[in-house]
């Protein structure tokens, strides 16, 4: 069973147990990678995330380059 996770920020809703990012109600579409990254960004809020933390969250046990992270953000 997958834990319910649901974010809210402006007019943003982020349910990562549908992998769904809504604006005002309406889906946003996103690249799983991009999904991720963004949850991953959302989940560690609190802290400042190194850019080895991020790609080791969102490509764990693949290497890719840098610019595929910037890619995601952006």
């Amino acid at each position: 069973m997958q834990t319910q996770e649901i974010y809210e920020f402006g007019l943003f809703r982020l349910d990562s147990s549908v992998r769904r990012l809504t604006h005002d109600g309406r889906a946003v579409p996103l690249k799983p990678k991009v999904f991720d990254t963004l949850l991953a960004l959302v989940r560690g809020r609190e802290k400042v995330l190194s850019k080895d933390q991020l790609m080791l969250v969102v490509w764990p046990d693949t290497v890719v380059e840098e610019n595929n992270l910037a890619q995601n953000i952006s």
